[in-house]
């Protein structure tokens, strides 16, 4: 689904998702009103309009989301928020989007064994790698700069993008690229 601005005013989408209790212990949370906001330590999704949003690997779990517009003073626009469903098949193909940028981050660093160790770390106690927010951050940045035309992108396309969102993600935990 390409974002589209509705007006020219719109600097990009956030990404809504209803939350439950169990997601945000210490917060009293209304699950028919409550929403959080898909981001990371370092920063929200921000998806720049006219951008798939299904070439972005930021929607791996199934379920209803929405895209708040969000104005150029960063204010959101709650009239034109976006509905969207991702299906079961669409969260695995994102996660396999992720799972490409970040494969092709361990095949240019020195430092992918520790990286490896470390995320198995953070799964062993349920928790999601700081790497794969950044990841996520790093792929709307390449899109936003790098990505041209509206049309499917091929395999080779896909490679050069996920290979500069490596190339960013080794800077920015500065890692030694061996290639």
């Amino acid at each position: 689904m390409k974002t589209k601005a509705p007006h020219p005013n719109v600097s990009g989408y956030e990404i809504l998702r209803r939350v439950t209790q169990s997601e945000v212990p210490g917060h009293l949370v209304d699950p028919r009103a409550e929403r959080a906001v898909l981001g990371c330590r370092e920063g929200r999704y921000l998806v720049p309009p006219r951008i798939d949003i299904f070439e972005l690997g930021l929607l791996a779990a199934p379920g209803h989301y929405e895209l708040l517009p969000i104005d150029r003073d960063d204010r959101p626009m709650w009239n034109d928020v976006v509905n969207l469903l991702v299906t079961k098949a669409q969260a695995e193909r994102q996660r396999a989007l992720l799972l490409r940028a970040y494969r092709a981050l361990h095949s240019i660093i020195e430092e992918a064994d520790e990286l490896e160790s470390s995320i198995t770390e953070f799964s062993r106690r349920g928790e999601t790698h700081p790497v794969f927010g950044m990841i996520r951050l790093e792929m709307i940045e390449v899109w936003r700069s790098m990505r041209r035309g509206s049309k499917s992108l091929s395999d080779r396309e896909l490679d050069a993008l996920h290979m500069e969102v490596a190339r960013r993600v080794a800077a920015r935990i500065r890692a030694h690229v061996i290639r």
